[in-house]
């Protein structure tokens, strides 16, 4: 049900499945969500994590690396796809992650990324009240045309992206605190899809697919 919210998900099982046996690297993969995903879907991942006790949870799930987007422990031209989802708000150098990005990719591999967007005035309020998210500091702001001027500055043709979750990210802090709202949790999802067509100007994240360019 949550993909009526997360509809990023429907395209990366597009991508994958139009390329068998994909390799994918997953940078700042966490605990490995996103990992079990790829590999139902028949990609072939790895992840890089900097978090030693995330990336050996996510081990139990794929070969996992210690070590952060800013000095990727991977050859130039190893992998197919770059998956990095909620992580480049929390980088160091956002340019060198894509600088790093561009480097392990193929010739016309692709990025993947979802990203936190500052397009939301919920999120901006949000981002004040919570400068950190599960422990680690939110070091970005930016709007989705930031990202799109930042992937193309650094050698990548957008291909497709969308701004999404206008206001289900705010309802689904809810019951974490207070578990007897999750029965509300469908009409949130009903009512986050319906609006999504006049509202998602103002989403919180979004989703973007960019495909590396040679550089003269």
């Amino acid at each position: 049900m949550k993909e009526r919210v997360f509809r990023f998900r429907a395209v990366e099982r597009r991508l994958v499945a139009q390329h068998a046996g994909l390799r994918v690297l997953d940078v700042g993969c966490g605990r490995g969500d996103n990992l079990a995903r790829l590999v139902r879907y028949g990609a072939q991942p790895k992840g890089l994590e900097p978090n030693l006790d995330r990336a050996r949870q996510a081990c139990t799930i794929v070969p996992t690396v210690v070590g952060v987007g800013e000095a990727i422990p991977w050859r130039d031209a190893s992998v197919d796809m770059v998956y990095v989802s909620h992580v480049l708000h929390h980088a160091t150098s956002l340019d060198r992650v894509l600088e790093e990005i561009y480097r392990v990719l193929a010739p016309g591999g692709m990025i993947f990324a979802i990203e936190t967007i500052d397009d939301s005035p919920l999120m901006r309020l949000a981002r004040r009240l919570q400068p950190r998210w599960e422990g680690d500091e939110v070091l970005n702001r930016f709007r989705y045309a930031d990202l799109v001027h930042a992937f193309e500055r650094h050698g990548f043709s957008v291909r497709e992206g969308q701004k999404f979750n206008w206001m289900y990210f705010a309802w689904e802090l809810l019951p974490l605190t207070l578990r007897p709202l999750e029965h509300l949790t469908p009409l949130f999802i009903g009512l986050e899809s319906a609006l999504a067509r006049w509202l998602d100007r103002w989403g919180g994240h979004c989703w973007i697919v960019a495909e590396k360019r040679h550089l003269e």
